[in-house]
């Protein structure tokens, strides 16, 4: 029975026994709850200079924001460091392209790496695939496995518009690797909220 309100789905969500998340349930939490565009319009706001990221409710397990995305902003490439993600389209559209490492001796363990010392050079990714995103309420989803991606609203027409997207990661996402493929390296990333007022 579908429920109401992000006030409801993070209810729901700290309900869920630690063993009982996986990318199935939260998703199907997710989707099961009805979200209407002006209980997020607080979260939303749109930056020229890059994505905006507004936490909506942070605890032990969960991290819920908003992120707007005007047309031709996209994250960098990157990873998140084993946790379980999902993305839900709320408005406009949005892209992901996903990657995976080239084996290699420099590439053991970043896949899922919590962190990282200092940058590293000669790290090789191969494009595996690219979703586009159209309709409100498709949920899209990283997990263990295919964890390496890049995420955003390109720019392609001039009529694109402005998206907003609701995220929900668990544990909480405070830091990534970012990858370059131009310049072949990797670093750490550490993540930030454009609010700290959250549910």
């Amino acid at each position: 029975m579908a429920t109401t309100g992000l006030h409801a789905l993070v209810d729901r969500l700290e309900l869920l026994a630690p063993p009982a998340i996986s990318t199935v349930n939260v998703q199907a939490l997710i989707a099961d709850t009805v979200i209407d565009d002006r209980e997020i319009a607080g979260f939303v706001e749109a930056r020229t200079d890059r994505y905006a990221r507004h936490l909506v409710h942070r605890s032990t397990w969960f991290d819920v924001m908003v992120l707007t995305w005007m047309p031709g902003q996209m994250t960098p490439i990157h990873n998140h460091a084993g946790n379980l993600g999902w993305v839900r389209l709320m408005r406009g559209r949005i892209v992901e392209e996903r990657y995976q490492l080239v084996p290699s001796t420099l590439s053991q363990g970043l896949d899922l790496a919590a962190d990282l010392a200092a940058q590293k050079r000669g790290i090789e990714l191969v494009a595996t695939g690219r979703t586009v995103v159209t309709e409100p309420g498709a949920i899209a989803s990283v997990d263990r496995q295919r964890a390496i991606h890049r995420l955003g609203n390109p720019k392609e027409h001039a009529r694109d518009e402005t998206a907003v997207t609701l995220h929900v990661y668990s544990k909480p996402h405070d830091a990534c690797l970012a990858f370059d493929q131009d310049t072949r390296t990797v670093t750490r990333r550490e993540l930030s909220f454009d609010n700290m007022i959250a549910l």
